[in-house]
């Protein structure tokens, strides 16, 4: 597959990716586009910057929809612009290095050498308006809303609603074609924040991953979301083993042991009950008091 632009509304477009699938968005209004993620390098962000200037030359804004590294990673190529997010810039620029220091090395210990050198060289542009709640942004003719999720597939997720074009932005919140990742996500919150951003039922959904689809696949993942939830709970109650909500998962048993795992990290330990003293390791024998009550009663009343 090749890089290329799927319209999903008037003056809305999906960027389908080939490097990891991904999924980026564009809002075009009178004034201003905002640009929905920036991918993971900036020589991969220059060439989505370049795409977008076959479609637009108004100036833009950046939404990043939460902090992995393919969402965030390509914003040098655009310049100065506003950038907003969630989590503030501090966070960004902290476990944006953890994260391009973890996937260097991964890529030179898979040999992939020319791909260690891009994220490396990566200038990372952290965050400098933050989203709390929701905020409606004007673009001129046209008002976003970047809506703060709260805990879900991270704690620092964000979506992009398109109001008047019917279109939700909804990045890793949903996936098509590959399972959601759980390994930093809150399994119990995830599928309560998706049926409250689906609540307005926008026409198109865009995952983070994958293909656009409708309002109705949305919900059908959702629901498979709450599966998850369920399972770990059940898990937890002791109603099911950890290998039987595997085989049952609706994701496949890597991904439900991911949430398994993800849930137990998440979850305290129950305390140790506090050890009993020595005198009362035998209990007494109870003492039985018998009360007599002297009474007659009256059968002619």
């Amino acid at each position: 597959m090749s890089d290329r632009w799927i319209e999903v509304g008037d003056r809305v477009w999906a960027r389908r990716l080939k490097e990891l699938d991904q999924t980026l968005g564009l809002v075009v209004a009178d004034e201003c586009a905002l640009v929905i993620d920036t991918g993971t390098t900036a020589e991969a962000g220059f060439a989505y910057a370049t795409a977008i200037r076959e479609l637009t030359n108004l100036p833009w804004q950046v939404a990043y929809t939460h902090d992995h590294f393919d969402h965030w990673f390509g914003t040098a190529a655009f310049g100065e612009s506003a950038v907003w997010a969630v989590a503030d810039g501090a966070h960004y620029v902290a476990f944006g290095d953890e994260q391009r220091k973890a996937w260097v090395a991964k890529y030179r210990l898979d040999g992939r050498e020319e791909d260690a050198r891009k994220m490396a060289a990566s200038r990372l542009v952290p965050p400098n308006c933050r989203v709390q709640g929701a905020i409606g942004l004007n673009l001129g003719g046209r008002t976003v809303v970047l809506r703060q999720v709260g805990l879900a597939h991270s704690d620092n997720d964000m979506v992009v609603e398109v109001p008047d074009a019917g279109v939700l932005f909804a990045g890793d919140l949903l996936e098509q074609g590959a399972p959601p990742s759980y390994t930093a996500a809150y399994p119990i919150e995830w599928p309560q924040a998706v049926e409250f951003l689906l609540s307005w039922k926008p026409k198109v959904v865009v995952p983070g991953h994958g293909e656009p689809g409708d309002y109705w696949w949305a919900r059908a993942q959702a629901r498979d979301l709450a599966e998850v939830s369920r399972l770990c709970t059940e898990v937890a109650q002791g109603f099911l083993t950890e290998d039987e909500a595997a085989e049952h998962g609706p994701f496949g048993p890597d991904s439900m042991r991911e949430a398994i795992a993800r849930w137990k990290e998440l979850t305290p330990p129950a305390p140790e009950p506090a050890p009993r003293p020595a005198s009362a390791a035998t209990p007494p024998p109870p003492v039985v008091v018998y009360e007599v009550f002297d009474y007659q009663v009256d059968m002619t009343r």
